[in-house]
């Protein structure tokens, strides 16, 4: 079921359906970045590209929490033996969401 709702991109007011799952992560990214849900959509608008605004917003929202999981994965550590010691090393090379 999508959700229609009534967000104002720069000075235009618009609407935009989307389903409740991707409505849910934009509230919270916007709250991760202390923005509003207006300002994001303004964000993703100024970098479309050849998509429409929906889709971007998908796209944004998968990328987010791509380049999130990314940031997570290359941070993580699990214990090696070299010769006997244990040492820290990297369990994933970090993977680029966009490009």
């Amino acid at each position: 079921m999508l959700i229609n709702r009534n967000i104002t991109v720069g000075e235009l007011r618009t609407s935009v359906r989307l389903e409740p799952e991707f409505w849910s992560a934009l509230v919270d990214i916007a709250k991760r970045e202390k923005a509003s849900i207006d300002q994001l959509c303004t964000l993703i608008d100024a970098h479309l590209g050849d998509l429409g605004r929906t889709a971007a917003i998908r796209v944004f929202i998968a990328s987010y929490f791509a380049a999130e999981q990314a940031t997570r994965n290359a941070t993580q550590y699990e214990p090696t033996l070299v010769h006997g010691a244990v040492y820290q090393t990297p369990s994933h090379h970090p993977r680029h969401a966009l490009g």
